[in-house]
């Protein structure tokens, strides 16, 4: 039978060496993925690299294009609403600006 104390040193023992395994397992692991990606990469032909940035930085340009077509619908739709409530006779000036309590 075991006593109390042996079987907390038991577990604490069994617990360094899970986290101890666990932790190298982790570092070994990484090691190994960063190998291999520079591997992959020094294996990669730097004229594909350039294109797929290029194709990359072309894609933001469009989004940011869209982006920024959305932006200024929804300005227009905001102002053509807040002139239509106040041609309608609501009487009720839309604020420029709203602060909310934090």
């Amino acid at each position: 039978m075991m006593s109390d104390n042996d079987l907390l040193d038991l577990l604490l023992i069994a617990t360094g060496v899970l986290a101890t395994s666990t932790l190298t397992f982790a570092v070994l692991w990484l090691r190994a993925r960063e190998r291999a990606l520079r591997t992959r990469l020094a294996l990669q032909d730097p004229e594909a690299v350039r294109e797929d940035v290029t194709h990359l930085v072309q894609a933001v340009d469009a989004i940011a294009i869209e982006v920024e077509r959305i932006s200024e619908a929804q300005r227009f739709t905001a102002l053509t609403l807040a002139e239509r409530s106040v041609a309608a006779g609501s009487g009720k000036r839309v604020p420029e600006r709203v602060i909310t309590p934090h």
